[in-house]
């Protein structure tokens, strides 16, 4: 292995900013400036195509609510002389995908469509036009600019809001006419991930008396041939700094896409040495070599007790991040003229390959003036070292850490802190995150969310208003988890690998403060107890637990992965739900410890992980002593009180952007089995809510003022049973018109749906039957995501007060009520209490009906 100490650099990335920054500022000169020096602008470009010059730059308003897209080519294309763009969560275009199509019609006029995917390649004309054509113009070139606007949320389930969630951007050309009202699209094969609405940090150019300087710190080694490796190396800043400077920002160091694809995250602590030390005989011998393993490591070198203070985090897809200016990070001065950092690295190695020898690093850029606030970096959540698990193919399930009103009177001054900066981190099961702030009983507005977390997308986001944190305030990270993708069926637990899960937060507020973290930890003593391990250890090699001993012995050698993946696959439902309230809900151990204790639990953390087998001793370092650690923990040191989520608070309810509709007639089923009425159609005449008319297209569209109301994600609720079914699937080897297929929904009672496909007649047979007589209704509800929400088509088989049986064709007006649908396409074959059989057309030629076809 070898390495390389830390060196000045051209650092282009800065001076280019710098260079560029004027011209940043006169775009974005209509937002206000947060300091005399900075600013923040909402006005941002991309270039998406160089072969077209085909490129996008947005401005938005606060006040109005209003996005404006401005879409520009330089040159046409081949593949059609009109630009799609595709709105989507996850960088592909599926059915359902918000798309908007511009360019110039046949008539020579200009057009913008507002479209709607019905596959991966052909679009259809919403029904709802809500993006404006404000002006356009043919370009010398052979191109064109267009400039368009719509509201954030237009209030439409076919188009996507602009909100604090991720948008991955695609892109692609066609040919039609602007009266057409469907067209075929050539989408090229990438997306480009983007928060839409957050601003970024306008650096103004130095002032006379301002040096802005740069220094790198990196490290070029033969990864470890394993999947996971934490690294740690030290390093010196080659230049002495008499006088304090300020750190005004970073970025990633990769020469390489090898080094790029291959890092998880990377970080930067600031050594600082003891009072009455010489840093140079402290850190000195360990500059300039190879480095260790970070913390599954029983043989320990690295002093890494004095290095504990964060002035850099990057993970997964993270770009530059230059400092609001009125902050900057302390570097040098009397006290510490000569600067030394401790570089830890995770590095991703999936094909545990034996050659990946990488130079990976930061970049820094460093001011002369110091900024108006020293600030600082802090590090929220649930602790990464805390034994917490979720079953395997588990589609909604919630963690959450927390930051206690106990911790920030100790940690903040009587003003508080302001952040400026955050960064939402967890691994590949995450699918959201925020970021929730209380006080004296009440949950204030997020201070970060989104609910399309992508692991590939770990941006630093500014805070466009920052918010500030009193003493005595709780901060939480709560993130939710889907773990369906894992292909061993595996499930998950806390840990350092990619596929192991984490919830934390990174803040970057305008203190320095003197400590290295706040977090609280769900008791591993009880995660233990649950599954009989009375001890365990790290693997390095393996990067898990191996159980040494446990209340069963048939368990002793396994993974801890593997003990829980093999208990909780038959947890039911319910026992899941009560896992998750138990891990969320209950009372969790905080720690919030100066960067003292906090460098010696991590240097702690590097010996030990879990409690020894038994006759196996490793001798206490001294400096333990004072915070009386046992060197046989089953948990994270310096827990010094207890945390929880304060359940019994009223969530948080953002702003409404869209007018509810007034409610219609009161349809929820009475569980006496008997079907709701329809909507009279008199009713609107007679004063009541108007019925929903019929589009042209077959879709249900309530009158105008009666908006939709877009529903918010579901956080912690239980949810409908799901199923994923193939409607007329033929099975294996199946020769008959007919396909009968079975699947068991609920084990307790023995549900049962049983279906045939004719396809000759297009003729679909349920049958529905329980191991008991049905005494009031079951309801099926036919969806793509699992999910039921407004709109969806639901069947409701019921048994009434006289025995008879029915079946109701209904459509649900939000997650728990459903309301009799004016065409009933369902028949009734037979019944006798405990099985029922139903027909419907594959087809029923109505927009709210589920159509049976070869997708889910």
């Amino acid at each position: 292995m070898e390495r390389i100490f830390v060196t000045g650099t051209n650092f282009q990335f800065f001076i280019l900013l710098l260079v560029f920054a004027n011209g940043l500022l006169v775009l974005g000169q209509n937002i206000p400036s947060h300091s005399s020096q900075s600013s923040l602008t909402f006005h941002q470009r991309e270039v998406l195509d160089n072969s077209t010059g085909l490129s996008l730059e947005w401005n938005l308003s606060l006040e109005s609510k209003t996005i404006l897209f401005t879409i520009e080519t330089l040159r046409g294309s081949a593949e059609g002389n009109h630009v799609a763009l595709g709105l989507t969560k996850k960088g592909r275009v599926e059915q359902g995908a918000d798309v908007i199509l511009i360019g110039i019609g046949s008539n020579s006029r200009p057009f913008v469509n507002d479209m709607v995917a019905s596959n991966g390649r052909t679009v259809v004309q919403d029904r709802n036009q809500n993006w404006i054509l404000l002006d356009s113009q043919r370009l010398a070139t052979g191109g064109s600019r267009v400039t368009i606007q719509r509201g954030f949320d237009a209030c439409d389930e076919q188009d996507m809001p602009f909100n604090s969630d991720l948008i991955h951007l695609v892109w692609g050309y066609g040919s039609t006419s602007s009266s057409g009202t469907q067209t075929e699209i050539s989408w090229r094969n990438e997306s480009r991930p983007i928060y839409f609405v957050d601003p970024i940090v306008v650096t103004p150019p130095p002032q006379e008396d301002e040096t802005i300087q740069t220094f790198r710190v990196s490290r070029k080694m033969l990864v470890p041939a394993r999947h996971t490796s934490y690294w740690c190396s030290l390093h010196k800043l080659n230049t002495t700094l008499n006088q304090k400077h300020h750190i005004v920002g970073f970025a990633p160091y990769f020469p390489s896409d090898l080094g790029r694809k291959h890092v998880h995250h990377q970080i930067i602590y600031r050594c600082i040495a003891p009072a009455n030390s010489d840093p140079e005989k402290l850190f000195e011998p360990f500059v300039n070599q190879p480095g260790e393993e970070c913390y599954i490591n029983n043989n320990t070198q690295l002093p890494r007790s004095y290095c504990a203070e964060h002035i850099h985090e990057w993970a997964v897809g993270g770009k530059d991040v230059p400092f609001p200016d009125n902050v900057g990070f302390a570097l040098g001065g009397e006290s510490s003229p000569i600067e030394y950092f401790l570089y830890e690295t995770h590095y991703d190695n999936p094909e545990v390959r034996d050659d990946l020898y990488l130079e990976t690093g930061v970049d820094f850029a460093y001011s002369s003036r110091l900024k108006e606030n020293e600030g600082g970096i802090m590090l929220i959540g649930h602790g990464p070292f805390g034994q917490w698990v979720m079953p395997p193919m588990t589609s909604e399930f919630d963690l959450a850490g927390n930051c206690n009103p106990t911790c920030t009177t100790r940690m903040f001054p009587p003003e508080g802190v302001e952040i400026l900066v955050a960064r939402l981190h967890a691994h590949l099961s995450s699918r959201r995150i925020r970021i929730k702030h209380f006080r004296n009983g009440i949950e204030l507005p997020w201070i970060l969310n989104d609910d399309n977390y992508d692991f590939n997308f770990q941006q630093w986001r500014p805070l466009y208003n920052p918010v500030r944190i009193l003493p005595g305030d709780q901060i939480t990270v709560r993130c939710g988890y889907d773990n369906t993708w894992k292909n061993d069926s595996s499930a998950t637990v806390s840990g350092y690998s990619t596929r192991d899960e984490m919830c934390v937060g990174w803040l970057l507020i305008n203190k320095r403060l003197d400590y290295a973290h706040c977090m609280s930890e769900y008791p591993t003593e009880k995660t233990l107890a649950r599954f009989g391990i009375q001890n365990m250890t790290w693997d390095l090699d393996l990067h898990d637990r191996i159980i040494h001993s446990a209340t069963n012995a048939q368990n002793v050698g396994l993974t801890f992965t593997q003990l829980v993946t093999n208990v909780l696959s038959n947890y039911t439902l319910e026992q899941r739900r009560a896992l998750e309230e138990e891990q969320l809900y209950s009372i969790h151990g905080q720690s919030c410890p100066n960067f003292i204790s906090g460098g010696r639990i991590l240097h702690y953390l590097s010996l030990i992980q879990q409690e020894l087998p038994d006759g196996v001793e490793l001798p206490l370092p001294a400096m333990f002593r004072d915070l009386q650690i046992s060197d046989r923990t089953i948990k994270m040191p310096a827990i010094s009180s207890a945390a929880r989520y304060p359940r019994e608070v009223p969530e948080y309810q953002p702003e409404i952007s869209c007018p509810a509709p007034r409610s219609v007639v009161t349809a929820e089923g009475s569980g006496d089995g008997e079907m709701p009425p329809v909507l009279p159609s008199s009713s609107a005449a007679s004063g009541g809510v108007q019925p929903p008319i019929r589009n042209r297209d077959g879709r249900f569209n309530r009158p105008t003022q009666y908006s939709f109301r877009r529903k918010s994600s579901f956080w912690g609720v239980p949810e409908q049973f799901s199923a994923p079914i193939r409607g007329n699937q033929p099975q294996a080897g199946s020769s008959s018109k007919w396909n009968r297929q079975s699947e068991v929904l609920n084990v307790t009672s023995r549900l049962t749906l049983e279906w045939n496909v004719n396809l000759e007649s297009r003729t679909l047979l349920f049958t529905v039957s329980t191991s008991n007589n049905i005494t009031s209704c079951v309801a099926f509800g036919l969806k793509k995501k699992g999910r039921l929400e407004e709109g969806d088509d639901v069947i409701v088989i019921g048994v009434g007060a006289n025995g008879s049986a029915s079946v109701g064709d209904m459509v649900a007006t939000n997650g728990t009520t459903v309301i009799r649908d004016r065409s009933q396409d369902c028949e009734l074959m037979k019944s006798n209490g405990s099985s029922f059989s139903i027909r419907q057309t594959l087809e029923a030629c109505d927009k709210q009906e589920y159509s049976f076809n070869v997708s889910y």
